[in-house]
Formats: structure tokens, C-alpha cells, sequence
């Protein structure tokens, strides 16, 4: 069943206003989840609501649709326009599934964008302190997010090889709790700085890991960043199998894996099945980055992974994503 992804926003007269939507839906195509994500508003921009839903069904053939509403407060869109549209839509095309999310609301990591924006705006470091306000360069910001880390956690008890790792982690995530909660094992480091060294390949289970990995970096050893979950005939095997198609990109790139590094930032499944892989001799990457997000399975993938001889680099619990496995592999980039 074709699920399609529509993200609804408000909408403005001013073009400029509006970017901000096609950017998060940039994103979530990236992350290669689903098979369509659309932008539609409720005014001022099109396509709209209606306009949206009668693309993905009539046009792409979506059975299965998800609306949600990015908006932060329950007006009277939210709690008349956009329920009474969704349903007359489901009336008029009763083949699709039509789902309506909650809209954005009251929630911690919006707290915490507030809070970075207001110590950013006062030149603050994140402990309570100011500084002068000042326009930085980037490798000033970079510079001083890694001061600010370094008074924040003590990496004294850890091996040196795995600071800058944590240390990247840490700045890519602005998390300081996956200190505590990365797992390496004893030749994960060594054995993936070998192989970026020796020019073998980064396989990524979705894009958005692929994005964000330094691939101008990689090439200059000669290595290059392969993700091929968006590729026709992943998406056709993977539906005829009843898999999810960043588990079957592996499957099916198999041999390819051997003596490189496997990244998995976001799919469980596909980390499962990189472990299944490996146990059946099929294969056997330098290094398994392993760093599924999530509330089902991928705690359990990354405790799975723990218990193999192969050198890996994890974290225990929920926490992870495509980001903190981009910046896993960017950490060994830069030390190799």
C-alpha cells in the first residue's frame, strides 16, 4: 500500500514565508521513510489541502494518507477547517486511508529551540553565563560549541581514540548524555579508520544519512557514500518481500558491504538485517555504525549488536538518528 506524507502548513502571500515548509519536506524525503511527502497549505499558497490529497490518490495512486497539520496552536483551523475538509475528502475518496495527526503543540525540544535561541541572541554558553553578543564565523561556532562541550563532560575515564567521536556526537546532537550511553567496541576506531584510509565505501540505510556525511572528505581517500533505498528496484523487491526497503538495500548490496562501513541512523530493520548478514557469513563491513532512532525495535537492534564480534560503534536505548551516525563517520573522517 502507497503511503504518501502530507504536511500542512498555514500559509503566507509572502513566497519567501513558505520556504520553510518545502525545507521540512525536503527533510522528510530525504530520510527516504515513505514513498511520497507533499507540502499543502490552508491559504495564500497551493497547493492546498484538497488540491494535495487529490494529487497523491488520483495521480500517484497513495492508499494510505497522513496528514499533519505544522501548526502550534489549536485555532479554528485546527479545530473546524482542517477536520471538516478531511472529512469531506474521506467521502469523496473512500480507496484511501486518510489519517489526521495532532497538530505541533506544547512540547519539550520546542522549549529547548527557544532556550538555545534566547542564550544564542545573548551570546550565552549554555551554563547560565553571557557574553558579549558578536557575529562568529563558522569555525568560530564550531570552535566555541567544542570549548563549551569540553566544560560540560569529563572524558578523562574514556580511551582517546573515542573523544573525538563522543565529542562530535555531543556537538551534533547538543546531547550531552550520549557520553554515557555510546558503546564501542575495542577495534571499532582502528578498524574504520583503515578502511576509510584503504578508500572502501560508506553504505547508508536511508539519504538523509548519506547528506550528511562529508563525502568530499571521503573522496579524497577515494571512498564514496552509497545509499540505494530510493532505487526502483529496492522499492519493487522490497514490496514484493513484504520488507522495508533500507532493509532489503542491504540485503541486496550484500557482498559490496564486506571491508567497508555500514551507517544506519534511522531503520532498525535495516540494522537487524546487516547483523542477519553478517551471522550468515555473507559479509562482514570493517565497521557497523548502528544508531537506529526510535521507540520500536531499535533499542532492541542496538542490544543485538552489542553482542557481536564485529567491530561496531553504538549507544544504548531510544536515542540515535540519521545526524548522529553522519557525525559518528564525519568524527573518523577528520582523524583519519
Amino acid at each position: 500500500m502507497k503511503t504518501a506524507i502530507l504536511v500542512i502548513a498555514h500559509g503566507s502571500r509572502l513566497k519567501a514565508a513558505n520556504e520553510d515548509l518545502y525545507g521540512i519536506v525536503r527533510w522528510l524525503r530525504a530520510a527516504g521513510r515513505w514513498e511520497i511527502v507533499e507540502p499543502c497549505f490552508l491559504q495564500f499558497e497551493e497547493p492546498n489541502l484538497t488540491q494535495a490529497v487529490e494529487r497523491v490518490v488520483v495521480v500517484q495512486g497513495a492508499r494510505k494518507l497522513v496528514l499533519v497539520p505544522f501548526l502550534l496552536f489549536p485555532g479554528n483551523h485546527l479545530q473546524r477547517d482542517i477536520p471538516e475538509e478531511v472529512d469531506t475528502l474521506r467521502k469523496k475518496y473512500p480507496q484511501a486511508e486518510i489519517s489526521l495527526t495532532r497538530h505541533l503543540g506544547i512540547d519539550e525540544r520546542l522549549a529547548q529551540m527557544v532556550m538555545e535561541r534566547v542564550e544564542s541572541a545573548l551570546g550565552g554558553s549554555g551554563d547560565g553565563t553571557t557574553r558579549p553578543s558578536k557575529t562568529l564565523r563558522p569555525d568560530e561556532i564550531e570552535t566555541e560549541s567544542f570549548r563549551i562541550i569540553d566544560t560540560l563532560l569529563d572524558l578523562s575515564p574514556f580511551p582517546e581514540s573515542h573523544r573525538p567521536v563522543i565529542k562530535r556526537v555531543v556537538h551534533t546532537s547538543g546531547d550531552p548524555d550520549f557520553a554515557s550511553t555510546l558503546v564501542f567496541h575495542p577495534e571499532a576506531v582502528s578498524s574504520g579508520l583503515e578502511a576509510i584510509r584503504r578508500g572502501r565505501n560508506v553504505f547508508t540505510d536511508v539519504n538523509m544519512v548519506k547528506t550528511g556525511i562529508d563525502r568530499k572528505r571521503l573522496a579524497s581517500f577515494g571512498g564514496e557514500v552509497v545509499c540505494r533505498v530510493a532505487s526502483p528496484s529496492i522499492r519493487k523487491k522490497a514490496k514484493e518481500e513484504g520488507k522495508t526497503r533500507a532493509s532489503t538495500a542491504l540485503r541486496v548490496s550484500a557482498p559490496a558491504l564486506s571491508g567497508g562501513i555500514v551507517a544506519i541512523g534511522n531503520a532498525p530493520t535495516a540494522l537487524r538485517e546487516t547483523i542477519k548478514l553478517v551471522e550468515e557469513g555473507r559479509t562482514r563491513p570493517a565497521l557497523i555504525v548502528g544508531i537506529p532512532v526510535g521507540f520500536v525495535g531499535a533499542a532492541e537492534s542496538k542490544s543485538e549488536l552489542e553482542k557481536q564480534s564485529i567491530p561496531y560503534i553504538t549507544n544504548r536505548g531510544t536515542k540515535g538518528g540519521s545526524a548522529v551516525a553522519a557525525a559518528i563517520v564525519n568524527a573518523l573522517l577528520r582523524m583519519a
